[in-house]
């Protein structure tokens, strides 16, 4: 009986009758206001997440280039060994 049911159920998720029963939204009507929001809510989503994933790609960049730089003149006297001084 619950194979019955679940077979009759994509059957009709499956067919023209299924298609028949979604709304504007679901099916994606193209002259539908909603459909053009839809789409430009989804391009302003991927150009949000584009760019905070650069920013962070961007910040990663930054670290590495300056992970190895030699250090100024002055933070050198503050790092130098002074246990022979003892």
């Amino acid at each position: 009986m619950k194979t019955k049911l679940i077979a009759a159920f994509l059957l009709v998720l499956g067919s023209q009758m299924g298609q028949a029963i979604a709304c504007s939204v679901c099916f994606g009507a193209r002259d539908a206001k909603s459909t053009e929001h839809m789409a430009v809510a989804i391009w302003v989503m991927m150009g949000v997440i584009m760019s905070v994933m650069g920013g962070v790609g961007a910040f990663g960049f930054h670290i590495w280039r300056h992970a190895n730089t030699p250090l100024e003149p002055h933070q050198e006297l503050t790092d130098e060994n002074l246990d022979q001084y003892e």
